[in-house]
C-alpha cells in the first residue's frame, strides 16, 4: 500500500464516531442552511458559517467510511479514489435529512459509494472516444456476444459490418477491424495496485 494511502486511512482514524445526537444537530445545522427560502447561497453569513463547520466536523468525524468502503470494496483503484469518496461525503453531508430515519453512516455510505463507482467508471478509459463510435461499438460488443451465446464462437467480421452497417454509413470489415482495435485500447485494463 503507498504511503499516502497508508497516512489517509492513519489521519482518517484519529477521529472517533460521532454520538447520533451530536450528528443530528449538526445536520440539523446544515439543513438550515441548504433549504434557505431563498437557496443556500444567500443564506445569512451567521448560517452559513455555523452549517459550514457543522459540515466539516461531520465529515471529519466520518472519513473512516471513505477508506472501510475503499478497502473492502474499492482496493483495486488508485489513491485517488479516496479522495473522490471523501468528496461524496461532503456531499452526503449537505444532502442527509434526519427526518427520514436513517442513520447518517448509512446514507453516507451509499453516496461514497457512489463516488467511488463514478471514479471507476471514468477512469476505465483514458482516451475518450467520439460518441457515435462508441455507440457503434457498444452495439459490436453486444452482437459479438449474442453470436458467442447463440453460435457457441465469435462471428465473422464481414457478418458484423453488414450487421452494423447502415446505406448513410457503410462499414467495410477493415473498418471495423480498426475501430474495434482503437475501442479496445482506450480501455484500461487493469489497475496498478496501491
Amino acid at each position: 500500500m503507498d504511503q499516502s494511502v497508508r497516512q489517509w486511512i492513519q489521519t482518517s482514524r484519529c477521529q472517533a464516531p460521532l454520538p447520533e445526537r451530536t450528528v443530528l444537530e449538526l445536520a440539523r445545522r446544515i439543513q438550515r442552511w441548504q433549504r434557505h427560502p431563498q437557496g443556500p447561497d444567500h443564506a445569512p453569513r451567521a448560517v452559513r458559517a455555523a452549517a459550514l463547520r457543522a459540515r466539516d466536523r461531520l465529515v471529519q468525524h466520518n472519513l473512516a467510511l471513505v477508506a472501510h468502503t475503499w478497502r473492502q470494496h474499492h482496493r483495486h483503484l488508485p489513491a485517488d479514489a479516496l479522495q473522490e469518496g471523501a468528496l461524496n461525503l461532503v456531499r452526503a453531508a449537505e444532502k442527509f435529512d434526519p427526518q427520514k430515519g436513517y442513520r447518517f453512516s448509512t446514507y453516507a455510505c451509499f453516496w461514497i459509494r457512489r463516488g467511488l463507482f463514478r471514479f471507476e467508471q471514468k477512469a476505465k478509459r483514458l482516451i475518450a472516444f467520439p460518441e457515435q463510435k462508441a455507440a457503434l461499438m457498444i452495439k459490436a460488443q453486444q452482437l459479438i456476444e449474442e453470436h458467442q451465446r447463440r453460435c457457441g464462437a465469435p462471428p465473422a467480421m464481414e457478418w458484423l459490418s453488414r450487421q452494423l452497417s447502415s446505406p448513410r454509413y457503410p462499414l467495410t470489415a477493415t473498418q471495423l477491424r480498426d475501430l474495434l482495435t482503437q475501442w479496445h485500447n482506450t480501455q484500461v485494463s487493469s489497475w496498478v495496485t496501491v
